[in-house]
């Protein structure tokens, strides 16, 4: 079990981090800034791990291999990584902000993946499954668990069963919603398999837009559709069949998702808070955080 609150100092720190993650996890919570890493040339397979990652008041850069651009992560949602994923970082910004990042030993993900699971009431075999790298809202469990398992690692004072108990829970979580995804993929109203899988594809891509462009106070549907290059009603039709929200909702959501990240781990005040998710109405953003979390922003302990 490794548990840091400060990002490693240079290259060996990091290797002797990698080496120790596949077999104990790790959980990471705290402040970075302006911190950069390269794809290791030396890559070692054996020290990959899938993670899951998510910060507060700043910005996140992934350059994965292979990808025609970097992925910034934003104070909404989370980024999963696979096993095997290679990327540069870079945190950015001018002022520190908190991530944080829990990395799945192997003997969770790999027992996830590979053991012989009981099939599900279907009758379908589970086998295979392994967390995807992309871009998510997690649901209101997983988020709990994910937010309880950082504020533990900045505590301290939790055993290793403690740790791997909720770890497994958490990546259960997010490969049921996964799958659950994958499921709703299947029910759009096309004939072709080919037609549903670029349909679905479209739709990743405007939860990305939402995701990365929340901030955009004149982000309109419109725009998400143009990037998804689908109509608006096309993309309203199937985007609710995946996700059970229209666009606009999911947008909302992401938004009072950042909002409330923001107001519990950062000192910006509400005006600012409420430009940086999307709101140039501060009324409109009291009504909307009070109808999402049921409490006003200074309700929300600091």
């Amino acid at each position: 079990m490794q548990l840091l609150t400060t990002p490693p100092r240079d290259a060996a720190e990091l290797d002797a981090l990698y080496a120790r993650t596949p077999a104990e996890g790790m959980f990471y919570s705290g402040a970075v800034h302006r911190e950069r890493f390269d794809i290791a040339k030396d890559y070692n397979e054996d020290w990959s791990c899938a993670a899951i990652t998510w910060l507060s008041g700043g910005i996140e850069e992934y350059a994965l291999q292979g990808a025609r651009r970097p992925l910034r992560l934003h104070s909404a949602g989370a980024l999963t990584l696979a096993r095997g994923a290679r990327y540069a970082y870079a945190a950015l910004g001018e002022a520190p902000f908190r991530t944080n990042m829990i990395s799945f030993p192997h003997w969770i993900t790999d027992g996830a993946a590979h053991r012989a699971l009981d099939e599900d009431i279907h009758g379908e075999s589970r086998n295979g499954r392994r967390l995807q790298t992309r871009l998510i809202l997690p649901g209101t469990d997983a988020q709990s668990l994910m937010d309880e398992i950082a504020t533990r690692t900045r505590q301290g004072g939790a055993g290793r069963e403690w740790y791997a108990e909720k770890c497994a829970l958490l990546y259960a979580d997010l490969l049921d919603a996964q799958d659950a995804g994958a499921a709703a993929r299947e029910t759009i109203s096309a004939v072709k398999a080919s037609t549903r899988t670029e349909l679905a594809r479209r739709c990743a891509l405007a939860r990305d837009v939402m995701l990365q462009r929340f901030g955009e106070a004149d982000l309109s549907l419109n725009d998400v559709a143009r990037e998804a290059m689908l109509s608006q009603y096309h993309l309203i039709r199937v985007f609710k069949t995946i996700t059970g929200a229209t666009p606009m909702q999911f947008l909302g959501m992401v938004r009072m998702d950042a909002a409330l990240r923001l107001v519990a781990d950062t000192n910006l005040c509400i005006s600012d808070i409420a430009n940086a998710v999307g709101y140039s109405d501060r009324s409109a953003f009291f009504r909307a955080f009070r109808k999402a979390h049921g409490c006003a922003p200074s309700a929300v302990g600091r």
